[in-house]
């Protein structure tokens, strides 16, 4: 990544908490097996910022990238590699899903150190012309000999019941050994852009190929890989609300559609789920800053 794409995302995203926070009272969701984390941001225009220098790198592996025609090199991400259509109307454009993935990656890389195991934009199909299927990120991490794969959902709305509910609604599909199995297959039918070489997923992906009637989720809990599911979620602040108040209402919504939902997860592979949380002041304003630089090609950093 940009060194200067980095010290963006560090100006951008606060990291206030991780949850259970004592200080506030606030604990993790009840769904989460493992610390969720909070982030703050001061000025959305920063946000904004990120988002649009962040397009490429979220769409292309960094290897293959001209970085010294990155102006090019971004335009054809947005043209042939991401969900975007430069002469549909500000309506729709505000309703693509890329704000809210290429924030999420960046969060990943950035804070939480993980390696792209194949940037998204190569799951993308313009002929399909709707949003690339699946997990909203694909990463990994490497754990003490093992691998963790970090698959990530992420909701970037205005209103966080709006973001935190259709999560939910779809957890027992997300959590599932055949969505799973379908996304690593999706993986291996992408494999010539696989951007982290690994020895243990390696073994896994040639496994599937010498015997493609294996259970590929199975093989994982096999192979001691485990699945981390962070499930990101942006939204904007009610301005009455101080931030631990506002993330309390997130937490609370968890809890509740938990028990309306009647939520069981059936996955038979070792995973781990949590939440990234993200109040913002101004999503609408975000969202029409990043279409307005897009339309009008502004320089990158």
């Amino acid at each position: 990544m940009r060194e200067a794409l980095k010290n963006a995302v560090h100006n951008a995203i606060l990291l206030e908490c991780k949850l259970p926070h004592e200080e506030s009272g606030l604990d993790k969701s009840c769904l989460s097996s493992q610390n969720d984390i909070c982030f703050s941001n001061s000025d959305p225009q920063e946000i904004s910022k990120i988002i649009y220098n962040g397009i490429v790198e979220f769409a292309i592996n960094e290897y293959e990238i001209d970085y010294t025609a990155l102006e090019r090199e971004q335009r054809k991400a947005i043209l042939s590699r991401i969900r975007y259509d430069p002469a549909a109307s500000d309506a729709t454009k505000l309703k693509y899903g890329f704000y809210g993935e290429v924030l999420l990656d960046l969060i990943l890389r950035v804070f939480l150190r993980t390696s792209v195991l194949a940037a998204r934009g190569y799951f993308y199909s313009p002929i399909e012309n709707s949003e690339a299927k699946g997990f909203d990120a694909f990463h990994l991490m490497e754990r003490n000999g093992n691998i963790d794969l970090w698959f990530g959902e992420v909701k970037f709305y205005v209103q966080y019941k709006s973001a935190i509910t259709p999560v939910l609604e779809k957890l027992s599909t997300s959590l599932s050994d055949g969505y799973l199995s379908r996304n690593l297959l999706a993986i291996i039918d992408e494999r010539i852009h696989i951007s982290t070489r690994n020895e243990q997923l390696e073994n896994l992906l040639n496994s599937w190929e010498e015997n493609p009637d294996i259970n590929l989720s199975k093989e994982i809990k096999n192979r001691g890989i485990r699945l981390i599911y962070p499930i990101f979620i942006a939204y904007q602040k009610n301005s009455i609300d101080q931030y631990h108040q506002s993330i309390k209402k997130c937490i609370d919504h968890i809890a509740s559609e938990y028990t309306r939902l009647n939520i069981a997860i059936p996955a038979s592979f070792d995973y781990r789920m949590f939440f990234i949380f993200l109040p913002l002041s101004e999503v609408k304003q975000i969202k029409e800053n990043v279409i307005k630089w897009i339309d009008s090609r502004e320089p990158l950093i």
